[in-house]
């Protein structure tokens, strides 16, 4: 073990952004976040912190905690969910719906961390995504 190397997963993408409902109390959308771990070791996710934003307006925050094993030397895909809830103005609620659901084009950024635990050990994986979307892009 000692010439063993210990890194923290990396951060491929996210992909399979869809809609998983929508109510009174808000729009739901999920995603799948992927990571690949190097390490010879599976490791655990303990931790998700991300912000999620479309068109630089924070609409949710992502702090779930997921239990999710890590294979060694493989990728990985975390579950993302969030809930879009409206708390702003009327109008400004109005409008991130209306962009959210019409085929207009919407950046939705995330921005955050996801942790995992190696053999007592803690690593932050910094996670970064920028995609336009229309609503056609998403998956129902």
């Amino acid at each position: 073990m000692s010439s063993c190397k210990l890194t923290s997963p990396t951060f491929k993408t996210v992909n399979n952004i869809r809609f998983e409902s929508i109510g009174l109390k808000g729009l739901k959308l999920g995603a799948n976040a992927e990571f690949n771990n190097a390490n010879p070791l599976k490791c655990k996710v303990v931790d998700v912190d991300m912000n999620v934003l479309v068109d630089d307006r924070l609409i949710g925050v992502l702090g779930e905690k997921t239990d999710v094993i890590i294979k060694k030397k493989s990728d990985f895909t975390i579950p993302l969910g969030v809930l879009i809830k409206p708390e702003g103005t009327v109008l400004e609620d109005f409008k991130t719906f209306y962009k959210i659901l019409t085929d207009r084009p919407t950046e939705l950024y995330l921005v955050g961390n996801i942790r995992v635990k190696l053999m007592g050990m803690y690593f932050t994986v910094p996670v970064k995504y920028r995609q336009i979307l229309k609503r056609s892009d998403f998956k129902n």
